[in-house]
């Protein structure tokens, strides 16, 4: 997977907010649900993985550095 952006990232946890709220709001059907159960589950794989690139024990984040 390609490193992600500063940007990137700040949309995927505004995407997942989105998610997590329709999923709580009990309007969904069970199969919507599960469709967006996935794709929260994906982001937050996404969102673990520019944590862990992040705090890898360098002075400064990879992603960070301009």
């Amino acid at each position: 997977m390609s490193a992600l952006t500063l940007p990137e990232v700040f949309d995927l946890r505004l995407r997942l907010k989105a998610l997590e709220e329709e999923v709580a709001s009990g309007t969904l059907s069970l199969f919507d649900r599960c469709e967006k159960e996935d794709e929260i589950l994906e982001i937050k794989e996404k969102l673990g993985e520019f944590d862990r690139a992040k705090g890898n024990n360098e002075e400064e984040c990879l992603h960070c550095s301009g």
